[in-house]
């Protein structure tokens, strides 16, 4: 099976500095294709998405790997939506 070209238009985003938190990746990429190759539900999938801090580190280091970026850039992706999020939270409350 060959991986999705769109996994190397968003590893060149990411690079140059065009997308800056999780979220924005699925611009791009369809979500069910990242929660296929993942072997995850697409609803399920989706629920993390919207609360990032549920994945697990296996999960961000085998996205790391689709994308063909460091573990930590991945990393430092979920972080920024993580931060977002939170700050969202906040307002509404």
């Amino acid at each position: 099976m060959s991986k999705d070209r769109r996994y190397t238009t968003v590893k060149n985003l990411i690079s140059g500095g065009y997308i800056k938190t999780f979220r924005e990746i699925f611009d791009t990429l369809p979500k069910s294709v990242m929660a296929h190759d993942l072997g995850m539900n697409n609803t399920r999938f989706t629920k993390l998405m919207n609360d990032v801090e549920g994945f697990t580190l296996d999960d961000l280091f085998r996205m790391a790997a689709f994308f063909e970026i460091s573990q930590r850039a991945m990393y430092e992706l979920i972080e920024q939506q993580y931060i977002i999020d939170k700050k969202n939270k906040k307002k509404k409350v």
